[in-house]
């Protein structure tokens, strides 16, 4: 589909919601490819799929966690939960829309993501402490369609994105996460009646550890 363009009367290409659909599907299909196959492996030694072992990334988690120093006794480890959960949600966001999605994760506690929005957004990946004499940390700020990456949380609280939608029409943001988070939270203005019921599954740790 083809619309005049407002300064000189050319046609632009205005994707059809057939195009926006599958290319939303195709990026969370890779994002959720990378996660399963390399991050998790990398990062958290869990290979359900078996491709960490034959990647050779199972041996890169065994190197940077097995072959540490014993750290003193003053030194503390946050100890990881027997289960990790996976969470596939997809949000709508409408126009002039703002809101925020948090999970909430212990001191310590890891997880990777990755999400993508059917237009521009503004948005903050942000954590909020429990503890509240420490303060909100902001760990990007930006504009675009798209992020993924890992967080370690450097306290116990919620950590997540605020979204603003910078488009004049509605949006939908699909976030596909895996980690040691213990729950999922969309928070939205009162006045907005959009809510979401978020799926978390949890998936046992001993399945997907090496060696078992």
């Amino acid at each position: 589909m083809t619309t005049p363009n407002a300064r000189d009367g050319a046609p632009v290409h205005v994707p059809s919601v057939k195009q926006l659909a599958a290319t939303t599907a195709v990026a969370i299909g890779i994002a959720t490819i990378v996660l399963v196959t390399t991050v998790l492996p990398a990062e958290f030694g869990l290979d359900p799929l078996g491709t960490g072992r034959k990647l050779g990334l199972l041996d890169l988690y065994e190197a940077s966690s097995g072959n540490t120093p014993t750290p003193p006794a003053a030194a503390t480890i946050a100890a990881r939960p027997r289960t990790y959960k996976v969470d596939s949600s997809e949000l709508k966001l409408g126009q002039g829309q703002k809101f925020e999605y948090k999970y909430r994760l212990e001191k310590g506690a890891s997880m990777v993501y990755a999400w993508t929005a059917t237009g521009r957004v503004k948005y903050e990946f942000h954590g909020e402490p429990d503890d509240h004499s420490l303060k909100v940390e902001s760990y990007e700020l930006q504009e675009g369609d798209y992020a993924s990456g890992a967080l370690i949380a450097g306290f116990t609280g919620i950590h997540g994105w605020y979204w603003e939608n910078l488009e004049e029409r509605d949006l939908t943001i699909t976030v596909t996460s895996a980690g040691f988070f213990s729950s999922a939270e969309e928070l939205r203005p009162k006045w907005d009646p959009v809510r979401h019921k978020t799926r978390v599954e949890s998936i046992p740790h001993e399945l997907s550890t090496p060696g078992r």
